[in-house]
């Protein structure tokens, strides 16, 4: 079975119970935080997967890691993975359950990469303007890149809305080499 189809079988799962229960959030902000801990930690990562390891051994080092007690249905629901070999899958859980939370809660979250740092009231401008186009609350990550020499760079799903230096000056490098080729071409 292919990993996504896997991992979007148990966030959906999970999903329905969570909405069924009134538990969304919560259960969401601890799920990020596992998925943050997974990202930041391969070696966690390979434990949760290991076949060697009792699934009670790895949910107390993850909450060991975590420095919180799991919920007891999320540490029931993470047992039921665990005992069934799909540790590997948690991250991926952790992703595509965000994602069914952003829908129930029509949310949009979206990178606003900059070349210099954002004021509050820059930031509120652009979340206000990102809202009114897409139609749901926006969860703003903001993230400095200095390459970009001035402007933003707006990622929001598979979309982007480049409106920086950097991309200004590759489009006209582009153009002055397709009238070079066209000249040399008449020749």
């Amino acid at each position: 079975m292919l990993t996504g189809a896997v991992a979007n079988r148990y966030a959906r799962a999970l999903v329905s119970y969570a909405k069924e229960h009134d538990a969304v959030d919560s259960i969401g902000a601890q799920l990020s935080k596992i998925h943050s801990l997974l990202r930041a930690s391969q070696d966690l990562s390979h434990f949760l997967a290991s076949p060697v390891i009792s699934p009670e051994h790895k949910l107390q080092a993850l909450e060991r890691v975590m420095g919180e007690p799991l919920r007891q249905d999320l540490s029931r629901f993470l047992a039921l993975m665990l005992e069934r070999g799909r540790g590997a899958y948690i991250a991926l859980v952790a992703e595509r359950y965000e994602e069914l939370a952003d829908e129930i809660h029509n949310r949009v979250r979206v990178e606003i990469e900059t070349a210099k740092p954002l004021t509050e009231a820059d930031l509120n401008e652009w979340v206000h303007r990102l809202e009114a186009a897409c139609g749901k609350t926006v969860v703003p990550k903001v993230v400095e890149n200095p390459a970009l020499i001035a402007g933003v760079r707006v990622h929001v799903g598979h979309r982007v809305l480049d409106a920086t230096t950097a991309n200004a000056l590759r489009q006209f490098r582009d153009r002055l080499l397709a009238r070079a080729v066209r000249k040399e071409g008449i020749r």
